[in-house]
C-alpha cells in the first residue's frame, strides 16, 4: 500500500493524515451503529409469534411510508407473490441467509402471516382445479386483480394478513391493528369460483 501513495498524498503533513484517520474511525463507528437488530429477542418474538399455526413471509422496503400504506391497502404484487417475498421459518441459519439476500431492498421488513388452515384450504382447492399457474395468495384478495401499464396482472393480498413491520437497523416495530391471520373473506371463495368457471 505504501508503494501506491500518490504525489498529492506524499505532500500531506501529519495533521492531514490524522484528520483522515479520524474520518475513517467515524465511518467505522457509524457502521457499528447500523448493525442489524433483527436477531434481538423482541424482534424474533414478533416475527415468529405465529409460527405454530401460520405461514410467515417477509418483504423488504426502503420507506416507512410504503410500509404504512401496506397496512391500509394490503400487499400489492405483480403476477407472482414469491418474486418479492421470502417465506421464513424459525431457524437462525435460514433467516440469516434470506435476510442477507433481501436486506439491500430496504431496512423495513413487512411481516405477512397467513393461517395454515386458510392457506392449506385454498392450496388444496387450487390443486383440485389443476391450475399450476395460480398461487394461493392470488386468491386471498378482496379486490379483483387488474393489469398495469405493462399488462402484468396485479393482485392485492388482504391487509388483514399484514402483521406489521420491523426496522432492522433500529429495532423499531409497528403492529398492524387490523392484523388477523385467520381472516376469511367471502371474496376469496368468489375468486376461487371465478377460476373454476374459466
Amino acid at each position: 500500500m505504501v508503494g501506491k501513495i500518490t504525489k498529492l498524498e506524499k505532500e500531506w503533513d501529519t495533521a492531514h493524515v490524522l484528520n483522515l484517520l479520524e474520518k475513517l474511525r467515524q465511518l467505522s463507528n457509524e457502521g457499528i451503529v447500523k448493525r442489524d437488530k433483527l436477531f434481538e429477542e423482541p424482534i424474533m418474538k414478533f416475527l415468529f409469534a405465529n409460527d405454530n399455526d401460520s405461514k410467515i413471509f417477509v418483504h423488504y422496503t426502503k420507506d416507512e411510508i410504503v410500509a404504512k400504506k401496506i397496512f391500509e391497502d394490503g400487499f400489492i404484487f405483480v403476477d407472482s407473490f414469491e418474486k418479492t417475498v421470502e417465506q421464513i421459518i424459525n431457524d437462525s441459519v435460514d433467516l440469516t441467509y434470506k435476510h442477507n439476500i433481501r436486506k439491500y431492498y430496504g431496512k423495513y421488513i413487512i411481516v405477512i402471516c397467513i393461517s395454515n388452515d386458510i392457506y392449506n384450504h385454498y392450496d388444496t382447492e387450487l390443486k383440485r382445479l389443476d391450475k399450476h399457474n395460480l398461487q394461493v395468495e392470488q386468491i386471498l384478495t378482496e379486490y379483483p386483480s387488474c393489469f398495469n401499464e405493462n399488462q402484468d396482472e396485479v393482485f392485492t393480498l388482504s391487509k388483514h394478513y399484514i402483521k406489521g413491520f420491523v426496522n432492522y437497523e433500529t429495532g423499531a416495530m409497528e403492529y398492524n391493528p387490523k392484523f388477523n391471520p385467520y381472516f376469511k373473506s367471502p371474496a376469496f371463495d368468489e375468486n376461487l369460483n371465478r377460476e373454476k368457471s374459466e
